[in-house]
């Protein structure tokens, strides 16, 4: 009985292990999105969205494994990351002109 116990404890070990680091390259894609939805010029995010509409559309109708349910839950997940970077791009200064130079932070160490 303990040996069971033990095996299932540590079955459940490994499965939170990959869910971690499944999360975790969620969250890594994600930033970089952000990242780059933020270099974007001004009204780009909007053609950013459309094109991604497209791809995705593209793609659930080339492909019966895709379900239509999963592609509009990834495309709503995708335009959310582009709402929220479009939304910091108009409310918060430019990045450049907010962030201290590490130069300058490096000569008082």
């Amino acid at each position: 009985m303990q040996n069971l116990i033990s095996a299932i404890l540590i079955k459940m070990a490994k499965v939170d292990s990959q869910s971690k680091d499944l999360a975790a390259q969620v969250d890594a894609q994600s930033l970089l999105m952000a990242a780059m939805c933020l270099t974007l010029k001004r009204g780009e995010h909007d053609s950013l969205s459309t094109n991604i509409l497209k791809a995705m559309t593209a793609a659930t109708v080339a492909s019966k494994e895709i379900l239509q349910s999963d592609a509009d839950l990834l495309l709503m997940h995708i335009n959310r990351l582009i709402s929220i970077t479009h939304f910091v791009e108009v409310h918060v200064e430019p990045l450049a002109e907010t962030t201290p130079s590490l130069e300058g932070d490096r000569a008082g160490d």
